[in-house]
């Protein structure tokens, strides 16, 4: 990669750019933001536009996180209402003024193509049996999620809330049936991290 300095409104931000296609993978600002003025939306939607601007289309919005009154945003590719996991880009926008203060493509630069989607085997319906009976499933969409050694699998991802309300999400591969894998969403006012 070549790596560059350069200012922007003043503010000193780091690129890195690939050698191979002239890519810009990163950027990083350095300026600190003292308060916050925006809302989360208000930043989601600086961040979609971002995006937009410089190519990125069919990215479907994930979770976010608030830090030091910067949102960095998740975004994966939408590939015909599949959402790819693989194809991740993060984009962080300063609350302030809604200015980009960072960004990472490097999931999406070496993992985006177009795929050669495989027909779902298994339907939602019959992989729901895979998520136990006493959690409320919330929301159901087909994703494919990265697995051991840069594979990829289709999956059915259900966002799901038990009793007490903690929110998980469920991976049911899309091809045999069996659960993949289940994260832990803890959220509170400054987004939502998996585990």
């Amino acid at each position: 990669s070549f790596c560059y300095e350069t200012k922007i409104n003043g503010n000193l931000m780091s690129l890195l750019v690939s050698k191979q296609g002239g890519i810009v993978y990163e950027i990083i600002g350095s300026r600190a933001v003292e308060q916050a003025s925006l809302s989360a939306k208000e930043a989601l939607d600086a961040a979609k536009k971002f995006l937009e601007r410089k190519g990125y289309t069919n990215m479907h919005e994930s979770y976010y996180m608030i830090n030091n009154n910067v949102l960095t945003a998740n975004f994966a590719y939408n590939q015909n209402g599949v959402v790819c996991y693989t194809d991740l880009i993060k984009v962080g926008i300063a609350l302030d003024d809604g200015s980009l203060q960072s960004f990472e493509a490097i999931g999406y630069i070496k993992s985006h193509k177009q795929r050669e989607i495989p027909p779902v085997a298994v339907t939602a319906e019959a992989a729901k049996s895979k998520v136990p009976s006493d959690i409320n499933i919330i929301g159901v969409e087909t994703a494919i999620i990265p697995s051991a050694g840069e594979n990829e699998i289709l999956c059915h991802e259900f966002e799901c809330e038990d009793a007490n309300g903690q929110r998980f999400i469920i991976y049911v591969n899309a091809a045999t049936g069996e659960q993949e894998k289940i994260f832990i969403l803890l959220q509170d006012e400054n987004g939502t991290l998996t585990i």
